[in-house]
Order: C-alpha cells, then sequence, then structure tokens
C-alpha cells in the first residue's frame, strides 16, 4: 500500500485501509473504490492523505505504534473529557466574576469528574502495554498525524511519542502510566484561556503584553486542576506546570532550569523541571512542528521538524531526549511515496516508489520499492534494500 495525497487520489485508486469516523463508525472499507463525494467528506473530517492499494506493494502495510482500535478508544474518552470539562468551565466562568484561580479552586470537586475519566485510564493502560511489549521502537507518527482528523491528533500524538522516549530509558510500568497521564493533560489549562486568545496562538499571531502574562499562566490552571485530583499523580500534574520551562531558564511560569542529562530517577535533582514534563515538551514540539499547529497550518516534513529541534536542543529542550527522539523516528517512514534524487546508476534518478519496510539498525537506510520510472510509466515493482547500495538519495513526495 502507498499513501497519496487526497487530491491526487482518482476514481480508478482503491484504498487499502478501511477509514473509520471518529466516533468509531465506519466510513469506508478497504477495497472500495474513493470516489469524489467521499474523498470531498474525508477532507472535510480533517483527513489529507489515505493508503492505496497498488501492484507490487500489497505487503507493504505501515506499522502503528498504537493500533488503530486504540486510537480510537482514546479518541472518543478525550473528545468527551474535553467537550464535558469545557462546558463545566464555561458555566462556572459566567456565573462569576471570581478570576480563574479561585473558580478553579471553589470548583475543583466537580472539575475533577471530567477529568483522567475511566475511559482513558483504561485506554491509556492500553497503550502503554503495545508500546512496552515491543522489543525496538519506530516512531512513525507523520502516518497518524494526515491520516487523522487534526483537531483530535495531537493529544495523542504528543503521549504515543512522550510514552515511545520512555520506553527507549526503560521506564516500568508505572513510571509510564504517570507519564502519559501528564502527557493526556499537560495542556489543560489552555481551557481556561478565553476562546480569542486561542484563536490568536492557532493562527501565531502576536499577543499583547497583556495577552502574553494570561497566556504564561495556563500551566498554572492546568496544575491547580490536575494537583487536586486524587487520580492524578504529583509526577503527572508537574507536567502541566512545567512543560513551557527551559533548559537556560528563560521559560515561563517559573523559570526553572534543566541539566540536559537523561530523564532518569534522581532525587538530587530539585528545584529543576521534572524529567516527565522534559519528555512532553520535546513531545509536544515534535507534534506541533510536523503538523503546523501553530504557524498558520504551515506543515514541515520530518527532517526539517528534526533540524529546527537540533537548534532548540540544549538551550530550551533536553538535549539527551532530543537524541532519543531522533533515534527512533524515521525521515521514510513506511508506504510514503519517494523519488529518487541520486543513485549509482543515473538511469534510476527520477523513479518513484514507496517505502517498503524500515531498517531499525539504521532508519535512513530503508528498503523501497519503485513502480513507475521518471515519464510516469508503471514498471514491474523492484524492491531496493538502500543499507546494502550507496549512494542513493531520497526525497518525500508530499
Amino acid at each position: 500500500m502507498v499513501r497519496y495525497n487526497i487530491d491526487e487520489i482518482s476514481d480508478d485508486m482503491i484504498l487499502g485501509e478501511s477509514i473509520f469516523l471518529p466516533s468509531g463508525e465506519l466510513l469506508l472499507s478497504a477495497g472500495y473504490r474513493i470516489k469524489e463525494r467521499y474523498r470531498q467528506r474525508l477532507k472535510q473530517l480533517g483527513y489529507s492523505n489515505v493508503l492505496i492499494e497498488l501492484e507490487g506493494t500489497e505487503g507493504v502495510r505501515p506499522e502503528t505504534t498504537v493500533c488503530e482500535q486504540s486510537q480510537r478508544e482514546m479518541n472518543k474518552s478525550v473528545n468527551a473529557s474535553s467537550k464535558e470539562l469545557e462546558t463545566a468551565f464555561n458555566k462556572f466562568r459566567h456565573r462569576s466574576n471570581l478570576k480563574v484561580k479561585e473558580i478553579i479552586k471553589e470548583n475543583r470537586q466537580h472539575l475533577s469528574n471530567f477529568i483522567m475519566s475511566s475511559g482513558m485510564a483504561k485506554a491509556l493502560e492500553q497503550f502503554v502495554d503495545e508500546i512496552m511489549s515491543q522489543s525496538s521502537i519506530v516512531l512513525n507518527l507523520s502516518a497518524i498525524q494526515h491520516t487523522q482528523p487534526e483537531a483530535l491528533s495531537h493529544v495523542l500524538n504528543v503521549t504515543i511519542t512522550a510514552l515511545c522516549i520512555g520506553k527507549k530509558y526503560k521506564y516500568s510500568y508505572e513510571e509510564m502510566k504517570q507519564l502519559g497521564i501528564g502527557a493526556l493533560n499537560y495542556d489543560l489549562g489552555m481551557i481556561a484561556l478565553s476562546p480569542d486568545l486561542l484563536e490568536k496562538r492557532r493562527k501565531n499571531q502576536p499577543f499583547s503584553e497583556e495577552e502574553q502574562k494570561q497566556y504564561n499562566q495556563h500551566p498554572l490552571f492546568g496544575y491547580l486542576m490536575l494537583n487536586q485530583n486524587h487520580l492524578i499523580p504529583s509526577t503527572s500534574a508537574a507536567v502541566a506546570l512545567q512543560h513551557h520551562e527551559y533548559e537556560n531558564g528563560s521559560g515561563f511560569p517559573q523559570g526553572l532550569r534543566g541539566d540536559n542529562r537523561p530523564p532518569l530517577k534522581d532525587f538530587s535533582r530539585q528545584n529543576m523541571i521534572h524529567r516527565f514534563a522534559e519528555i512532553v515538551a520535546v513531545a509536544d514540539t515534535y507534534d506541533s512542528l510536523l503538523s503546523g499547529r501553530y504557524n498558520c497550518g504551515q506543515k514541515m516534513e520530518v527532517k526539517d521538524v528534526m533540524k529546527h529541534i537540533i537548534t532548540m536542543s540544549s538551550t530550551e529542550l533536553n538535549s539527551d531526549i532530543v537524541k532519543t527522539l531522533i533515534a527512533i523516528v524515521p525521515i521514510y517512514p513506511v508506504g510514503a511515496r519517494i523519488r529518487i534524487v541520486n543513485a549509482p546508476t543515473s538511469q534510476l534518478v527520477g523513479y518513484v516508489g514507496a517505502v517498503a519496510k524500515d531498517n531499525k539498525e539504521n532508519i535512513e537506510k530503508p528498503q523501497i520499492i519503485l513502480f513507475q520510472t521518471r515519464n510516469r510509466q508503471k514498471i514491474k515493482p523492484v524492491l531496493i534494500d538502500l543499507a546494502k547500495h550507496k549512494g542513493f538519495e531520497l526525497e518525500l513526495i508530499a
């Protein structure tokens, strides 16, 4: 199967994956031809590309870090909890002239009913089980990012990324759960900000001095909501409070520093950024850049995201965690279309194919299947293992 942008799909193409609505209801089954009305429906739902069946690529199946069923269950639970919490918070805010902190404190018991629901807790355990059961981790978020509605994907992507990083550091099951709870709820305080402020943030528009002060309070709002809930570990609540802190101490709201060390348990580290918050900060930055979340929808390719994150390493983001992320993210995800830019044989330059399989020893050297010449003529599929050949250079086809 090969991933195609929806705008490139024609009526004769066959869907290679079943597609579900955010509610979990089946929209299209694998094997269907995707007619125009379905393509428009998918675009309305926020999908940008899907997997298509092509001759010779039947064995190409992108591996999901967490199975689709678990993702759907988490999607439903997060979406339901978010709506209930937003409704409850807005009701309190409209009825009271008190400031946000006071509203949270006075209504903490009621608000706690909508935080970390039983559905979210059950789905998180499934996430942790699936990730911890894998012998090696390859994080293929670029596939998840472009095939799920964006509004529901960010929290899942941040959580999955954080858990994969935790797995690389050999965290225990309990540590993984605490990290996961922190990742699921790290931006909870945003719900207390005004819609106008959130819209400006989404469009990457500059804040006034007063607006910036308001925005900088959201980690504290989230912490207050989490810290007073007996179901939330203090280590998880710390993620909400500290995910905007920088290694050099220039972040907010407390101006804490980090030491760029591996995020392992160290009781001597006091008055520093919590290790879980450092991990979630890297995960959030990665997915936000990949999706264009705070850049007017301007998405970046994985390799460009990595270059940008490296520039933030040591000063803003924990450098050891950045190195760990880079080690598990494939620049060329399985199923992605590629074009040969350079090759040992010049005849192959311009040929088009798909990434067939990850090379877990060197994620920059996957196996690829070529199925089209530079002139768009179909050829009998040819499998090439880049780990066994030098001189190949690829580019992703958006």
